[in-house]
């Protein structure tokens, strides 16, 4: 129950005697149910209706509340039930490195699935009639490159982050069409591309390019975040050189830079990449660094 309902009823008397101009003796045993003390003098509810209106309004922001003042949780939660889940259907790709990543393609009802095992390739699962599901193509790599670390899927396009047989040597990016498989372009981008995505509109193909060192630390590439425009797959690539100078205030936050030498552009780490729904920013992780990095997709600027 709100406060001010245990404050209203007096008040509303009170307001009532003010509109029909009464004028109670304070002999008087009860008025509007409540018992008041016997004297000899009348007591006149001779506020001005304006003072006592004021009283209220000053009383309601004192101590009125309402569900909108009640603090909501920031996220509902609800435990799912489990029990009408049924697998239909599973296929068997191979051991480790099999099926890590896939995407989905609603056009061809394709699924295309990375897999490094006993080779580099992509397979591509036919799920068109779910409980009966198929390996129907097989991309191979090798043409490309080494590990295929990503797959993402837009409008008929299948991108592909696959790194270099040199793990510290630029990655690439190819897009093949998911109909035919046919190579629509290859881009070169940072080092270890581990993460491709498309932006929602389909306009754009970002990587986080994780830029891992090598075993002996003597080969350390920088890490980098490229954006290619699909109109005409123009790549842009950035680092983080343009933050160094913030180290010490980023430090005081929680960031952090770490490895032999500790150097800021090539000890950066992006990992995975998340976009808005507008498709105007990305939000990519630093996973190594404790931060999350923001980036201006059409400026192409972190």
């Amino acid at each position: 129950m709100l406060p001010i309902l245990l404050l209203n009823k007096s008040l509303i008397d009170c307001l009532n005697i003010l509109k029909n101009n009464l004028t109670i003796p304070l002999s008087s045993t009860k008025v509007f149910g409540y018992k008041v003390p016997s004297m000899e003098t009348y007591f006149h509810c001779f506020m001005k209706k304006y003072t006592l209106l004021s009283l209220f309004a000053i009383t309601l922001v004192l101590f009125s509340c309402s569900k909108k003042d009640v603090a909501q949780p920031l996220e509902e939660t609800q435990n799912e039930d489990l029990s009408g889940y049924l697998e239909i259907a599973s296929i068997n790709l191979g051991g480790l490195g099999a099926a890590e990543i896939t995407a989905f393609d609603p056009a061809t009802n394709r699924l295309f699935a990375v897999n490094n095992g006993a080779e580099n390739k992509i397979d591509v699962i036919d799920i068109s009639n779910p409980s009966s599901i198929s390996v129907i193509k097989s991309i191979s790599m090798l043409p490309y490159g080494g590990y295929v670390n990503s797959v993402a899927v837009s409008n008929g396009k299948l991108a592909a982050a696959i790194e270099s047989t040199n793990k510290q040597a630029p990655g690439k990016v190819v897009v093949f069409n998911t109909s035919n498989y046919e190579v629509l372009k290859t881009i070169t981008v940072g080092a270890l591309p581990d993460m491709v995505t498309f932006s929602p509109d389909g306009n754009y193909i970002l990587t986080a390019n994780e830029g891992e060192p090598s075993d002996d630390y003597l080969n350390d590439p920088e890490g980098s975040i490229s954006i290619i425009k699909v109109s005409d797959y123009s790549v842009i690539t950035l680092n983080f050189a343009s933050f160094e100078s913030q180290l010490a205030s980023l430090t005081a936050k929680g960031f952090r830079i770490f490895g032999p030498g500790k150097n800021f552009v090539k000890d950066i780490e992006p990992e995975y990449i998340t976009v808005s729904d507008d498709s105007k920013t990305a939000y990519v992780t630093l996973q190594e660094n404790n931060a999350i990095a923001e980036v201006d997709i059409a400026s192409a600027s972190i």
